[in-house]
């Protein structure tokens, strides 16, 4: 009888242990809410890739993938808890956390080593060096992250800024007013920008910009920004969606035809010639610098971060220089970062 009951404990220990990967394997996986900075762009397309091809669901996510509208209305969601992850400039997680001090966020993945904004004209306006935008019209969005970030520029290069009108419009009118030649200069990313002007039919090489990380300020820029609250709670779902993105990133630059397939099954108006433009322009003055490709993305130099850090916190009026670790985090960055 104490053979038989034996025997019956074996099998059930047997059974349980063969059922436990089964049982793991039907467990429903992390719902993760994430949101963009803008519409539909060729960056973004990272993340749908990183969809399509399952990367998130291996890792037992379930992330829906939203458009944004702009930086600064996706870190208002993030701190309302709409969203658990955002893409944003992350140049303005300081302004926000010093005037939202119970809701602050931070940044956890750099993307953009190098800040595409810039301001951003027709060559043929005859601007060369920061100095020609003085007696200029330059159109504007009010809110929008390089605008809010331009005194910075303007202090380094020694601007004048009693000598520029700046022409407040809506985010859609701001290129157009330049390729109205309606203002000379507008400021923006400069890889939304330059392509938008290119599909209104500017040709490219007419077109020139004098990007911020050029002319004496060292920004880093957009990444994935969660809430503080948030990180240290659900430290394994951040790594585990870090990892898919880093997969997706290696696929967006290995194979940028299927990037863009991707991205156009969200949005089928997208012109796919275009955002590959778009996409190679990004990695030229943004993702791809030379630190990157030796390091790997999202690898922080805690001097350069806090160097302009402390021109943010000037530009904003903020009386304090903060350490990277009031915005920036690399607690969750999975050990290989190198995307090429």
């Amino acid at each position: 009888m104490n053979i038989r009951l034996a025997r019956r404990g074996l099998l059930a220990a047997t059974v349980g242990t063969l059922a436990a990967p089964s049982l793991q394997a039907q467990t429903a996986p992390r719902r993760v809410r994430f949101c963009l900075d803008w519409t539909w762009q060729s960056a973004h397309s990272c993340w749908t890739l990183a969809s399509d091809r399952g990367y998130f669901r291996d890792r037992g996510l379930d992330v829906q993938i939203d458009r944004g509208f702009g930086s600064g209305d996706t870190m208002t969601k993030i701190a309302a808890g709409t969203y658990d992850i955002g893409f944003a400039d992350t140049n303005l997680l300081l302004k926000f956390n010093h005037e939202n001090p119970n809701a602050q966020l931070t940044s956890v993945f750099v993307l953009y080593d190098a800040s595409p904004n810039a301001a951003i004209f027709l060559k043929s306006s005859g601007i060369e060096k920061p100095k020609d935008l003085e007696g200029r019209r330059i159109s504007v969005t009010d809110g929008e992250g390089t605008r809010l970030l331009f005194p910075i520029f303007a202090r380094a290069n020694q601007l004048d800024m009693g000598k520029i009108e700046l022409l407040s419009v809506t985010a859609q009118l701001r290129d157009t007013m330049v390729v109205q030649r309606r203002a000379d200069a507008t400021l923006g990313f400069l890889t939304t920008t330059a392509l938008n002007m290119v599909g209104a039919g500017v040709p490219r090489e007419n077109i020139g910009w004098l990007q911020y990380n050029r002319w004496g300020v060292e920004l880093y820029s957009s990444g994935l920004v969660v809430r503080k609250d948030f990180a240290e709670r659900n430290g394994d779902a951040i790594t585990a969606f870090l990892n898919a993105t880093i997969l997706g990133l290696r696929g967006m630059i290995a194979d940028p035809a299927a990037a863009m397939a991707s991205l156009k099954r969200r949005e089928p108006l997208i012109d796919e010639r275009l955002e590959i433009s778009r996409n190679e322009l990004i990695n030229e003055v943004a993702l791809l610098t030379p630190h990157v490709r030796a390091n790997g993305v999202s690898s922080v130099d805690r001097a350069r971060f806090e160097r302009s850090a402390g021109q943010v916190a000037e530009a904003f009026g903020i009386p304090v220089r903060p350490p990277m670790d009031f915005t920036y985090t690399d607690r969750f960055l999975p050990a290989d970062r190198k995307i090429v």
